[in-house]
């Protein structure tokens, strides 16, 4: 009798065994290099130049939406003082009226964002969409600029609106016939 339970706990082995390997050959069957899954590589970092750019300010509050800005026939001096903040609020027309078509237009959801480069500076300008308006709002500017010492926005805002004034002043006074 004892020998009869060897034998039957040696078969029962012996199945178990044979159940196994043949898991474990379908198992490689199934990852043949039509059918294996990908080899996921860690991406290289990016370039120090190419970072993601971050994404835009949030703005704080909602703004006061501008009075009608002067038409152009009204145009002051050019030695007027400009004032930045002044550009929060405008939608994207009278931002352009004011200061010109921007250099690049770039869209950061849920912001765009037109940088205008100067000589010695840049700005850029973020709209976000007035949702009761259904138009795009300047809320939020930053600029940058090469001078260390003077990095006063009104100084950028002023020599942008002069070159753009200079420019429609040149192209005005040009009247091919």
């Amino acid at each position: 009798m004892a020998k009869l339970v060897r034998r039957a706990r040696r078969w029962q082995r012996l199945g178990i065994a044979s159940v196994a390997l043949a898991l474990g050959l379908s198992s490689c069957a199934l990852f043949t290099e039509d059918n294996a899954p990908p080899i996921v590589q860690a991406p290289a970092p990016p370039p120090v130049a190419a970072l993601p750019r971050p994404a835009p300010p949030r703005p704080m509050r909602k703004p006061i939406p501008p009075p009608v800005p002067p038409s152009a026939d009204q145009s002051p001096a050019t030695s007027e003082q400009v004032d930045p903040e002044r550009l929060i609020g405008l939608d994207e027309s009278d931002a352009a009226n004011w200061l010109g078509e921007p250099n690049q237009r770039t869209d950061a959801p849920p912001a765009t964002i037109w940088r205008y480069l100067s000589k010695d500076c840049q700005i850029d300008v973020y709209f976000y969409l007035d949702l009761q308006r259904g138009v795009m709002r300047a809320l939020h500017y930053e600029v940058r600029s090469e001078d260390i010492v003077e990095r006063r926005p009104e100084r950028c805002f002023q020599q942008l609106v002069g070159e753009r004034r200079q420019r429609d002043s040149a192209s005005a006074a040009y009247r091919p016939r």
